[in-house]
């Protein structure tokens, strides 16, 4: 049977391998993303560390040895808050961006000050003693080649700020406290303070310190900024990728769901299609394919109702005629009779019609029942096991007796080995009775039946016919359905055409098979054979 749907598309991916590709695509291009982000956000910080910082006001350099300080631009580049100071070889303040600060500085106070390469810094520890403070700790650290930090010296200060110890010959020296405050932490809160000497266009030696706040500054603003948007971008990139990831996996999934959607809206009303065609995922491609079987299904099953439906139809055309006409032939004559209408020499002929016509309604009646017994769900057979080829010896023995009698010659091939069936022999008997009767009924006298039974590839195979006038090529392919006769037949009434359609109930019962030969394979014009599995 040729299939009105198809899914004439496939595709070997599943849709694990859908979603997993699609991740991997997703996790790839957050990646990329990610590594771009970051590599615009080192590009920003560098430019902001070359725009910010000590640097710019060093790079300066025209300004500073010219004095020309004012022009430093202190504010734009070290931010709010942070201020310079220009101090010549003996410590003295010779400029203040901020007016309203007022230094001094020791020799020692600018020993520990860090220089803005960061080669040396001081640190101090305070030393505890019972809990109490004891004295300090002071460490000086250079920053060599290796880019490593190394202790150089050490200085132990008692409780009144005495040196007690020093690596390079400064015991006995006592610190200010103004110097203790300044490496505690400096003159400030939140202020770094570091120096850088160079000369002037004289040759004069010139410090200067830079005092710039952890806070409010430029560059720390810059920094925010660029983190803020470095964050924004990266957060709107990633939900712009999310919303494709998305978009792809729900089309991959919803196209073909849509696709089932519209045709099952489609079928419910009647509509013709063509088939779904669809190439994707193999799941869906599997569900796409059950749907078309289905709908083939669904299809094939609606022109068979509607076979169905006709065939119903014509039987009860066919019942309605088959019943009408001994009926009528019976109520003319017993009406004619009735009304003395018959001659009395003539009233045995028309008893004697009457009599074949009740014979024929009563055997069309029977074969009804039959029929619509063997189609009821809970017909079953009264099956035994017996010997069927003497079975169906016997039966020819006694059947040969009354085909001699109407004129019938019969060949009959039966081999005398012993085969061992299980079936009803009720039923297969009425098989048998009903080709025979067909063929008696369809052909003249001097007509040969014929009758033999074989064993082929574990089966029973059982063949009856005749050589006589034959069956119509209109009526071959045909002629195992309920009330197919010959007009003939139908006209003159002997037959009520349910006999093949019995017949072939019955076979099926036994799960077996009967079929009409070709004339040329059979040594008859008409051949019936039945096929029963052993």
């Amino acid at each position: 049977m040729k299939k009105l749907f198809k899914s004439v598309k496939r595709n070997k991916r599943t849709l694990y391998s859908l979603i997993t590709g699609n991740y991997i695509m997703f996790a790839v291009i957050v990646v990329i993303t990610a590594l771009l982000i970051f590599g615009l956000f080192n590009l920003y910080m560098a430019k902001i560390q070359s725009n910010y910082g000590i640097n710019r006001i060093i790079e300066q350099k025209d300004y500073l040895k010219s004095e020309n300080y004012q022009r430093l631009q202190v504010e734009r580049y070290l931010g709010n808050g942070s201020y310079i100071e220009i101090l010549d070889r003996n410590g003295k303040v010779l400029y203040c961006s901020d007016k309203a600060v007022n230094n001094s500085y020791t020799d020692e106070i600018l020993e520990y000050i860090p220089t803005v390469d960061g080669t040396t810094f001081y640190a101090l520890e305070k030393i505890y003693e019972n809990g109490a403070a004891g004295g300090y700790l002071i460490l000086r650290y250079s920053y060599d080649e290796d880019e490593q930090y190394t202790l150089n010296s050490v200085a132990v200060l008692d409780a009144s700020r005495k040196t007690v110890y020093s690596d390079n010959q400064t015991e006995g020296k006592k610190m200010s406290e103004k110097e203790i405050e300044f490496l505690s932490g400096g003159f400030e809160e939140n202020t770094f303070v570091q120096k850088y000497e160079y000369t002037d266009n004289r040759g004069e030696r010139r410090i200067l310190l830079v005092h710039d706040t952890y806070e409010s500054t430029n560059e720390a603003g810059a920094y925010r900024r660029v983190i803020f948007s470095v964050l924004l971008l990266f957060i709107i990139a990633m939900g712009i990728i999310l919303i494709i990831f998305v978009l792809r996996v729900s089309f991959a999934v919803k196209r073909p769901l849509d696709m089932l959607k519209k045709a099952m809206a489609e079928f419910s009303v009647g509509s013709e299609s063509s088939g779904l065609s669809y190439s994707g995922p193999r799941e869906f491609v599997e569900i796409i394919d059950a749907y078309n079987d289905m709908a083939n299904r669904l299809k094939e099953s609606e022109k068979l109702r509607i076979k169905a439906e006709n065939e119903k139809q014509k039987m009860l055309a066919d019942i309605s005629h088959d019943l009408k006409t001994p009926i009528t032939v019976i109520q003319g004559y017993s009406k004619a009779i009735a009304d003395g209408v018959v001659p009395r020499k003539d009233e045995k002929k028309y008893l004697e019609a009457i009599r074949l016509k009740s014979e024929n309604l009563s055997e069309l009646i029977n074969s009804f029942y039959e029929y619509s017994k063997l189609e009821h769900p809970e017909f079953s057979l009264s099956k035994e096991t017996s010997d069927i080829c003497e079975y169906f010896r016997e039966y020819l023995a006694l059947k040969y007796e009354e085909l001699d009698l109407m004129g019938f010659f019969m060949e009959i091939d039966i081999p005398d080995e012993r085969v061992e069936y299980c079936f009803d022999k009720i039923q297969i008997k009425r098989v048998f009775e009903n080709i025979i009767s067909n063929s008696v009924k369809s052909n003249k006298k001097g007509t040969t039946i014929y009758a033999s039974l074989s064993i082929a590839d574990s089966a029973i195979v059982i063949r009856l016919g005749d050589d006589g006038i034959g069956i119509p090529d209109s009526l071959r392919r045909n002629i195992f359905e309920p009330f197919v006769v010959g007009n003939e037949s139908r006209t003159s009434g002997q037959g009520t055409g349910l006999g093949l359609s019995i017949a072939k109930l019955i076979v099926e019962a036994h799960e077996g098979k009967i079929s009409l030969l070709d004339g040329d394979k059979t040594c008859g014009r008409t051949m019936f054979e039945i096929t029963l599995p052993m």
